[in-house]
């Protein structure tokens, strides 16, 4: 079968050849043999999809967590710092009772909870109540960049954005959480 492959119809006639010689049994028998020798635990499967960084995860919270769309984690990346972390919170005050905070830091809290691995995002739990659910969105208007939260919880928000009025009746809900 050492034939000369020029062109592509070359290849594809070679593999039919090819195919054709082969007994079919022989070939599904060796291949199982390969694929149980070869076949990871799931352990390994795991950081395959994690590109060998082992997952951060934190079961200790139920309910959905924050999450960033594709826009906001790239414009996050661009603006840390090596070993940085993207802080998300939530602080009194504003037009309407609470701010979002959004900070590059360079210490993790001891009770921070990673939401979000690359780039690295942490919440407090004291946050968390307030912000269960939350996308946040890079916002681009022109030459103005801003990252804008879309909140489930928020029953009121402000123009400017960074602030909302919370609905209190689901704190109740969280309160066990």
């Amino acid at each position: 079968m050492s034939q000369q492959i020029t062109s592509p119809d070359d290849l594809d006639k070679w593999f039919e050849e090819l195919e054709a010689s082969l007994d079919k049994d022989e070939v599904a028998r060796l291949a199982q043999n390969v694929l149980e020798r070869h076949k990871p635990s799931l352990e390994e499967k795991v950081l395959a999809d994690f590109h060998g960084n082992a997952p951060i995860i934190d079961s200790e919270f139920d309910g959905k967590l924050p999450s960033l769309t594709a826009k906001a984690k790239i414009f996050i990346l661009q603006n840390l710092e090596p070993n940085q972390f993207f802080r998300f919170a939530v602080a009194g005050g504003g037009c309407s009772g609470f701010n979002y905070l959004f900070e590059a830091v360079d210490v993790r809290e001891d009770d921070d909870i990673t939401f979000c691995t690359d780039p690295v995002a942490i919440i407090d739990p004291e946050s968390l109540k307030f912000l269960y659910g939350s996308s946040i969105d890079l916002e681009d208007s022109g030459m103005n960049k801003m990252l804008k939260v879309v909140n489930p919880g928020a029953k009121a928000s402000c123009g400017c954005g960074t602030s909302f009025a919370f609905d209190e009746e689901l704190l109740d809900l969280y309160e066990n959480v």
